[in-house]
């Protein structure tokens, strides 16, 4: 009887624990949806410490424009993305510098990997797509691949 009230206890005890630690998993990194709800705001803002810590090490860029060659790895993503962020906050001092608003959401979710496509209407007569690939790592959800490009939009 002991035995078992004590086995009763442990496992008891092992639930409370997990369910502790599920209380402490940031909800930017809970889903792939509030993961990209985050990393957008963060983009917005330009908030560069948090924007940055959506992206994998080894992650990999196309830009819409300004940089011809893929960004492969932190350095160079990292590098691509602080001349953006330049550009965009232009001689503003406050956030939000955007309003980044995705259209056409679409996630596709493949266990630990989710692909999410949408478009963005920011510029008049053109349609910017992206899609981001995100990896869940060690229980975070890391953009691997981003790829931005744009087309001229239909009248």
């Amino acid at each position: 009887m002991k035995t078992t009230l004590g086995i009763f206890l442990l496992c008891l005890g092992q639930c409370f624990a997990s369910e502790a630690n599920n209380r402490h998993i940031p909800v930017a990194q809970s889903s792939p949806e509030s993961t990209l709800q985050d990393f957008i705001r963060a983009f917005d803002n330009l908030d560069w410490n948090r924007f940055r810590t959506f992206f994998a090490d080894e992650a990999t860029v196309f830009y819409p424009r300004g940089f011809t060659k893929r960004a492969h790895g932190r350095a160079e993503f990292e590098a691509n993305f602080h001349k953006v962020f330049e550009q965009i906050r232009g001689s503003r001092t406050q956030p939000p510098y955007m309003d980044l608003q995705p259209r056409d959401l679409q996630i596709q979710r493949y266990e630990n990997i989710a692909i999410a496509t949408f478009h963005l209407n920011d510029r008049p007569g053109v349609l910017n797509r992206r899609t981001i690939v995100l990896h869940k790592i060690h229980g975070q959800w890391k953009i691997v691949h981003l790829h931005a490009s744009e087309t001229a939009s239909s009248p």
